[in-house]
């Protein structure tokens, strides 16, 4: 890098992908203290503003496979996953800035980053045991506040009146605290928490009753606590809704056997009349079932909106000609489920966890599951 000011060589570097700066790390010592110094927060940043680095990660059963969007032709790699599976299963919590979340049915949970390949397992939060069959689900995202990757764990048991248990983990502390219960019912008892601007949403209702009408409840980091979000006006909330994020802005599916499937999204967060019709597929357009349609990704000419189409299928809607094109990759699994993940620099480890802390982590958990009477 002799000749270039340090400013302009990290100029040119931000706007590189991350595998070519993981090569680039390994060439000198002042390349490697350049790229690990607050380079690591710039090169984020643009890869949010500019919706680049992104990579798509489809779950299949025990398996991870990954999809660069951003090479193409796409091709499907399968990923070493760090967390083992009990019972032939691991879920996808959810990713944010490139850290991807991933838990099994035994209540393991770990966080990591596939493009550097460091991770970090939680401590093992036991919930309180009761007669009554309970359904957990998490949502992970950050606190831009307080400079911290959280994960919320909401547990919800078959009774009524409704009886949760909530408790939320911070990465920089590494350790979990329980917070004050949930008056709603989870509407999707699977549904993992989706983030956007700042916040954690899932679909609720206030009763156990078929019909009732659907809520858009958010978990605030900033005020720790849940909060309706308005849905628009002309949607009828008794309909199959699911909720997404496209582009860092908030979006909702209603599906109709009979209508099909309406997307929208926020525009501006918190706003009810930001609520704007993205598209619309109708039952004419397509084969099959519309029951679930998810927006993932804009391409990179942001005219069209990359879809997962149920459990199988994967789709590009163009915004302008509103034509369906499948898509079709070599190696894609037959059933899988979708989490959208930049891929970026930023490390578990710089929020308080050793590698030895890391291992005692893992062991234990380890531990718990061969010895269950300690």
């Amino acid at each position: 890098m002799s000749g270039l000011p340090n400013e302009l060589f990290a100029e040119i570097l931000h706007r590189l992908p991350v595998k070519l700066l993981l090569q680039f790390r390994c060439v000198s010592k002042p390349w490697r203290s350049l790229i690990d110094s607050g380079f690591i927060k710039l090169h984020l940043d643009r890869s949010l503003e500019s919706s680049t680095n992104l990579s798509l990660f489809l779950r299949h059963s025990s398996g991870l496979y990954s999809i660069d969007l951003g090479s193409p032709p796409l091709s499907v790699v399968e990923m070493n996953c760090p967390l083992r599976s009990y019972s032939g299963q691991i879920t996808e919590v959810g990713s944010c800035h490139g850290l991807l979340c991933l838990c099994n049915n035994a209540g393991d949970v770990v966080i990591w980053n596939p493009s550097t390949r460091k991770h970090k397992f939680l401590p093992h939060s036991p919930v309180e045991v009761r007669q009554n069959f309970f359904v957990r689900v998490y949502g992970f995202g950050f606190d831009d506040e307080h400079d911290d990757y959280l994960l919320l764990r909401l547990v919800q048991f078959a009774v009524e009146p409704i009886e949760s248990e909530v408790s939320i983990y911070s990465l920089k502390a590494n350790t979990w605290r329980r917070l004050r219960g949930m008056p709603c019912f989870l509407v999707y008892p699977r549904k993992m928490g989706v983030f956007a601007c700042g916040r954690l949403h899932w679909i609720m209702t206030r009763d156990l009753v078929l019909g009732s009408a659907n809520l858009l409840v958010a978990f605030n980091f900033h005020t720790e606590d849940f909060e309706v979000v308005f849905l628009p006006n002309v949607i009828d909330n008794r309909l199959d809704m699911d909720v997404a994020v496209l582009g860092g802005c908030l979006c909702i599916s209603i599906s109709d056997n009979q209508m099909g499937v309406d997307v929208w999204i926020m525009k501006e967060y918190g706003l009810n009349g930001t609520w704007a019709k993205l598209f619309s597929i109708s039952p004419s357009q397509v084969r099959g079932s519309l029951v679930f349609v998810r927006p993932l990704a804009y391409s990179q000419n942001g005219r069209q909106v990359l879809v997962q189409w149920g459990s199988q299928n994967l789709a590009w809607y163009d915004l302008e000609t509103e034509c369906i094109e499948m898509v079709d990759i070599c190696g894609m699994p037959s059933f899988f489920e979708a989490e959208v993940c930049l891929r970026t620099l930023v490390s578990v480890d710089d929020y308080g966890c050793t590698k030895r802390e890391n291992r005692n982590a893992r062991d234990e958990l380890l531990a718990e599951r061969f010895n269950p009477t300690l």
